[in-house]
């Protein structure tokens, strides 16, 4: 008898368990997909959107790159894929998947923060900034995300010719070693493959003891063989690659540090002057 009874407590108990975890696998699944912060208001300065983009890339426009370049793909039965360093809280590149949504879309964040920390988040911006509502993110892959500081000369974690395009937004003044990262862009997009940056800040380039303005710089890469234009705005910047060997030739004045870890602060992210080689 007292073992009958044990045996119906001990069911009744795992049944009552059981109809736990059946009520509460919906709600799982949606904190997976669908994160908590979905009310939350983005900063601004880290909501640039494909319109703010476009508008510093004059007179190209970045989904029109995209497009001939996913076209031709096509043709060649070749996947695309787009790349965005510093996407921030992931806006332009779920703008662009709304357009693209059979492209492949790749975000490099430098580190998490709390309203963007794994690829999940890229749903909560489409939701919140009524880029796709819930039925149409069904239907697409978000994009991958890593977080990864690329300065000091960290590499991107991708094989070469990869990408088909590269681009960036009012993120290259946040890194000391610039042209490192330009050089290895360069390493892993595909040949006629395409890069483009914006809100370029000064960047001390020197030759025969003279400092370069960007123009006259971007001038001197060009005589080197490097297919590399300033657009209309003067501080966007367009690269072609044409040739797997070519990089930027310059040196910098400042070995990259072998001990990043303890790194003083005041070295972290100085000004950083270039030779041209």
């Amino acid at each position: 008898m007292y073992f009958r009874r044990t045996l119906l407590i001990f069911s009744v108990t795992m049944i009552a368990f059981c109809l736990t975890l059946y009520f509460q696998s919906e709600e799982t699944v949606d904190t997976v997909n669908f994160d908590p912060t979905i009310g939350m208001v983005y900063n601004e300065e880290s909501s640039h959107s494909l319109f703010d983009l476009n508008e510093k890339l004059k007179p190209q426009k970045i989904e029109d790159i995209i497009r001939v370049i996913h076209e031709r793909n096509k043709m060649a039965g070749v996947k695309t894929r787009v790349m965005e360093i510093g996407p921030g809280n992931g806006r332009v590149l779920m703008e662009l998947k709304k357009i693209f949504p059979d492209v492949e879309f790749y975000g490099v964040n430098k580190e998490k923060t709390k309203e963007f920390y794994r690829r999940e988040s890229y749903a909560v911006t489409a939701l919140n900034l009524n880029i796709l509502n819930k039925e149409e993110l069904e239907k697409v892959d978000l994009p991958f995300i890593i977080f990864e500081d690329l300065d000091f000369g960290t590499l991107l974690p991708y094989g070469e010719s990869k990408f088909d395009v590269i681009f960036s937004q009012n993120t290259l003044r946040y890194f000391k070693y610039k042209f490192e990262l330009l050089n290895e862009i360069f390493r892993v997009l595909k040949t006629e493959g395409v890069s483009l940056h914006t809100d370029l800040p000064p960047i001390n380039v020197y030759e025969k003891g003279l400092v370069l303005a960007i123009d006259e710089a971007v001038f001197e890469f060009r005589k080197r063989g490097l297919d590399v234009s300033l657009l209309e705005n003067g501080n966007s910047l367009i690269m072609r690659k044409k040739d797997d060997n070519k990089k930027f030739p310059v040196t910098p004045h400042q070995a990259i540090p072998e001990d990043l870890d303890n790194l003083p602060q005041e070295l972290r992210r100085p000004e950083m002057g270039y030779n041209l080689n």
